[in-house]
């Protein structure tokens, strides 16, 4: 009995239908890049196509339902098909269309070369892009010691087209991205790309992301269409600066802090004092202890990294960060606004009694 084909054979079949003379391994590379989006993978394998993807694509269009409605159309020696690139389609007088058939079919191929030229004027900057799923993209980006640029886009949102014609395209903007970044992007209408509005708790679309490629964090994030030279300005921090510089900087904060930092108060005793003024922190440490204090609501957080300094010695020469403890979606907690520098309180940052992880950078 004949095996069934699978969804993906069929769609690898169906993409070679339309590219001719491809192999199955190309086929399936173009359509795991997309998630195997038949769609979106013909679309990248033309748009990156410079040596007649666009005629190619012309040729593939399906005429059967014309014959098929008009046979004597392609009788007469007066017509002929469509031209690949113009995509104009000649009448004669004696091809058997009445003239309402004529409009259809020309509103037919007129919308047909509407749609390839805007699927040109708004591709995405596939030359730019790194193809591979998001974690890849991340461990890229920390191998050779590049931010990793983010955009999610969303095909309802005219702003994501707007951003491939006049960000993406901007010699200037392409010429930062190739120097200093890794670029990926992704719909929000696949796998990879709902995961990642998931993860970060994205609402918006489309949303430009900085993502440091060692610790995941999200470093700054754009909504909407954001233009080349607002982009180019407001990045200029991440071209200033490698993700290693940046993690120096902060271990060498964190050690000039440690330095000249006054002995840590005396821990409150909950005996003593009212007991919703005082809230308990454990924290596991990366050699498998727990440890413990009572700090006041009112304390600042980085008082955890004068404590942890005390307790575990390899925090005296190394930068680290803290996360929850608890499972679910990790959340790191050494951000701009969650330092060791920050003036945040254990109440205002939402720490108060709760269990966090010590985890070295």
């Amino acid at each position: 009995m004949a095996s069934v084909p699978s969804s993906q054979d069929m769609l690898i079949s169906s993409f070679l239908d339309i590219a001719v003379d491809q192999t199955v391994d190309t086929a399936r590379e173009f359509l795991q890049a997309t998630n195997w989006s038949l769609e979106e993978a013909i679309q990248r394998f033309f748009s990156g196509n410079n040596n007649g993807g666009a005629e190619a694509a012309a040729e593939s269009f399906n005429y059967s339902p014309l014959i098929e409605e008009n046979p004597t159309l392609w009788e007469s020696d007066d017509v002929r098909l469509p031209l690949p690139v113009r995509r104009e389609v000649l009448y004669g007088e004696n091809s058997g269309l009445y003239e309402d058939e004529r409009e259809q079919i020309s509103s037919s191929t007129f919308d047909s070369y509407d749609n390839n030229t805007l699927s040109v004027l708004f591709r995405p900057p596939y030359e730019l892009l790194y193809n591979g799923p998001f974690d890849h993209a991340k461990e890229a980006g920390a191998k050779r010691n590049r931010w990793l640029l983010v955009n999610v886009q969303s095909r309802s949102e005219f702003a994501s087209d707007t951003l491939n014609r006049d960000t993406w395209a901007n010699d200037i903007v392409a010429q930062m991205i190739e120097n200093n970044f890794v670029f990926w992007q992704e719909g929000d209408h696949t796998e990879e790309g709902r995961k990642v509005c998931t993860y970060y708790k994205l609402d918006s679309r489309p949303v430009i992301l900085v993502i440091d490629p060692i610790t995941g964090q999200n470093m700054r994030s754009w909504n909407g269409m954001v233009q080349p030279e607002t982009l180019l300005e407001d990045a200029m921090t991440f071209i200033d600066r490698t993700p290693s510089e940046y993690h120096s900087d902060l271990l060498r904060k964190q050690f000039d802090r440690l330095t000249h930092l006054d002995r840590i108060e005396e821990e409150p005793n909950r005996s003593l004092i009212d007991k919703n003024l005082v809230c308990r922190i454990a924290i596991r440490l990366p050699d498998g202890r727990r440890i413990q204090r009572n700090f006041m609501k009112t304390d600042p957080i980085k008082l955890l990294w004068s404590f942890c300094s005390t307790q575990f010695e390899e925090a005296k020469t190394k930068a680290f960060r803290f996360r929850q403890a608890m499972p679910g979606p990790t959340k790191f907690w050494a951000s701009n606004f969650w330092t060791c520098d920050s003036n945040l309180t254990f109440e205002e940052s939402g720490l108060d009694n709760s269990v966090i992880a010590l985890v070295m950078i």
